[in-house]
């Protein structure tokens, strides 16, 4: 098959886990003979090239915009109506690619940020086969403004948009039900991988002595750094110090370190920032436990499943995407998304009253069975070659697609800045 695939980053320019996947999945599909090009955004940094990676769609940096907070509400407004309804520009990327490359099928990934909703479109007046990839809640996202949902928004997609899901989470598709949002179309759940080589199984698991804990995120609230930072103060207090928090991942929310100081923790949290993918299974080995204070409406996350690879044991927000896949006391623990929760859930394994090494011993050996890309990428290709099938009968033309982009773009800049002209 011939694969486009649309992503709104692409590695190694990232923001998390969901380009990580992507790249994958890319791999795996180019491993098994298929031809497949990647329409992704311009970098925020020089990479190397790629030939079949073309870097070429304008993006709206939401996340690290560092003027956002000084600009006038009417400019943020157009930001966010830019990054997740309508951009011109790649539209007409997007159409110059579908006639250049011709693709059996569309495989989109995260559209936040490159103006989603008008690529959406686009495929879909163009009668263009497309899967959707939901690492996300992205179809809720692109039919907001300012974080918000807009409901008229929300009742056009449900009403226009109909092709085929894989989403990571069932509990991520009943959340956006519950917003207005409901996906149209075949929708199937496909948990998130790992990839790699199998290490031999896991040997040495905690008895006694120092608790190494280690976590991977963005160092912000939504994943619960802040909530970690506060275990370790309420383990300090109770006169538990027989632990040692590691936490890796880029520093977005640096009011979160400056409490280690403030609590006078540094003999117990220390954060180390980005490292190289490569290197985080050896992070993993070493440590006994990964905590995982995320919220609930964390779709799943890729962290947990490659410590759990390395036999260091997840412990996780209770009611998160990926404790639907694994079960409390056999592959995991899970707790309340609470500081004093995951307090109480490290003081007990000091104190010798949970047990690790059963509990990593399964998890190891199930991800490694049935978490793996290789056990998934049958289920990706199958669902690919059914969506290529769908008739193209009734396709509109390409020019009419890009006039209504520009025209969408236009007027979505003008509702967002009305209320402020009055």
């Amino acid at each position: 098959m011939k694969i486009l695939v649309l992503s709104n980053l692409y590695p190694p320019d990232i923001l998390g886990g969901y380009e990580i996947a992507c790249n994958q999945a890319v791999e795996g599909l180019r491993a098994r003979g298929h031809d497949v090009r990647v329409l992704t955004s311009t970098p925020r940094e020089p990479v190397p090239p790629e030939p079949h990676v073309l870097r070429r769609f304008q993006l709206i940096d939401i996340w690290y915009n560092a003027t956002r907070s000084q600009s006038h509400p009417a400019v943020n407004q157009v930001w966010d109506a830019s990054a997740n309804w309508f951009i011109s520009h790649n539209v007409h990327v997007l159409l110059e690619e579908i006639d250049s490359f011709r693709p059996d099928v569309v495989y989109a990934w995260m559209l936040n940020g490159i103006g989603g909703l008008g690529l959406m479109g686009c495929l879909q007046y163009r009668k263009i086969p497309w899967v959707w990839h939901l690492g996300d809640e992205v179809p809720l996202l692109l039919c907001s403004n300012n974080w918000r949902v807009v409901p008229e928004l929300a009742r056009l997609f449900n009403r226009f948009i109909t092709g085929r899901y894989l989403s990571c989470s069932q509990s991520m598709i009943a959340r956006m039900e519950a917003k207005g949002l409901k996906l149209s179309g075949q929708v199937e759940v496909l948990s998130n991988w790992i990839v790699g080589d199998r290490p031999p199984p896991r040997t040495s698991f905690y008895r006694s002595g120092l608790l190494k804990v280690v976590s991977a995120a963005r160092v912000t609230r939504d994943k619960g750094i802040d909530l970690l930072v506060e275990a370790a103060r309420l383990l300090r207090d109770d006169g538990v110090d027989d632990f040692q928090i590691d936490v890796y991942g880029p520093i977005i929310d640096r009011t979160i370190p400056s409490l280690v100081q403030k609590y006078g923790l540094d003999d117990h949290v220390r954060f180390w920032g980005r490292r190289p993918q490569a290197e985080m299974p050896l992070c993993f080995a070493q440590a006994d436990l990964f905590a995982f204070p995320t919220e609930a409406r964390e779709p799943f996350g890729l962290a947990p499943l490659e410590a759990a690879a390395q036999g260091c044991v997840p412990l996780i927000t209770q009611a998160c995407g990926i404790a639907e896949r694994l079960v409390h006391g056999v592959h995991c623990w899970k707790t309340l998304r609470r500081a004093r929760s995951f307090a109480d859930v490290i003081a007990a394994i000091i104190r010798g009253e949970i047990d690790l090494a059963p509990i990593g011993r399964r998890v190891q050996a199930v991800v490694w069975r049935d978490f793996h890309l290789d056990s998934l990428i049958p289920k990706i290709e199958r669902t690919l070659e059914q969506a290529s099938m769908a008739s193209r009968e009734g396709a509109g033309s390409r020019d009419d697609a890009y006039r209504m982009a520009v025209m969408a773009e236009r007027l979505s800049h003008a509702i967002v800045q009305e209320p402020f002209c009055a």
